[in-house]
């Protein structure tokens, strides 16, 4: 059983319309991005299938996910060391599906990846790892004590925490919303070490 709305683009106006054109045009769907919320046949998949029953709080939702995506202060390994984080907490097949990719683009080898979900990362420095420490404290509900604050603060800087906190909490709700409107990743994706083997090799082909 669908719990999202099948979509006919053509005949799509207003908010869905606008909604639907952001996931089918620009940065998110340029050739060789990280991964496309829209189906071959046209659907939109991902929250933003959901989204559309009420295009315009997705909208909303759409341009803070651009911003938590792509203007962060945040350096993109550490956005994507975040993600994958929530994503194993929440257990959301398709936020690893969607993010694998993105890390190893980010500059997350195979074996972090695997570290990352088995709870056996290891930080490439202290401001990493106090990333790290800051965002599976906040998914496990525990307090930050006002001394953890401020060696939060003193190793990432007053924006970059807020920037953390307002990431994990943005994508446990995007893993809500993909359980409770039961979206998962497209049946043939590739697991995760065959996908990021051939990012890295279009990347070095890139080269």
């Amino acid at each position: 059983m669908t719990r999202t709305p099948r979509i006919d683009p053509m005949r799509l106006e207003g908010p869905q319309a606008e909604l639907y054109e952001r996931y089918a045009t620009g940065t998110r769907a340029a050739p060789g991005s990280d991964f496309s919320l829209v189906t071959a046949d046209g659907q939109l998949t991902g929250p933003p299938a959901a989204w559309m029953l009420e295009a315009r709080l997705g909208l909303v939702l759409e341009r803070l996910g651009q911003h938590v995506r792509f203007e962060l202060t945040l350096t993109p390994r550490e956005r994507e060391i975040a993600i994958l984080l929530v994503a194993e907490h929440e257990d959301s097949d398709f936020e690893r599906y969607a993010h694998h990719r993105a890390a190893v683009r980010a500059g997350l080898s195979l074996e972090e990846i695997a570290d990352l979900a088995a709870e056996a990362f290891a930080p490439r420095d202290a401001r990493e790892g106090t990333l790290v420490h800051l965002v599976r404290t906040l998914l496990t509900g525990e307090s930050l004590s006002d001394l953890d604050w401020r060696r939060t603060t003193d190793a990432l800087g007053s924006t970059a925490a807020f920037e953390v906190v307002t990431l994990v909490g943005y994508y446990r709700m995007m893993a809500l919303q993909l359980r409770a409107f039961a979206i998962l990743p497209p049946p043939s994706s590739a697991p995760a070490a065959s996908t990021a083997e051939t990012v890295s090799g279009n990347v070095q082909n890139a080269d």
